[in-house]
């Protein structure tokens, strides 16, 4: 597994933070996300084999929120 963080501009709450991760998780390759909304910071773990930090940043982008991949991290 490899993980990924993004910057994500517009999460209002703590309960839209909650709804992306769990909107995230549920797609293949995405076993885990953490998001932050008071940092604007997400952490996504992801199979490599299945997904690319673009495809996750285009779901989040799909959800109405502005994202910057922000690099991987050792996992």
């Amino acid at each position: 597994m490899k993980r990924a963080r993004f910057e994500i501009r517009g999460l209002p709450d703590d309960d839209a933070a909650a709804r992306l991760e769990k909107i995230l998780t549920g797609r293949t390759g995405v076993p885990q996300a953490t998001i932050d909304p008071a940092l604007e910071l997400a952490e996504v773990s992801y199979d490599e084999q299945l997904v690319a930090p673009d495809d996750i940043a285009r779901w989040i982008r799909g959800e109405g929120y502005e994202v910057r991949f922000a690099g991987r991290r050792a996992g």
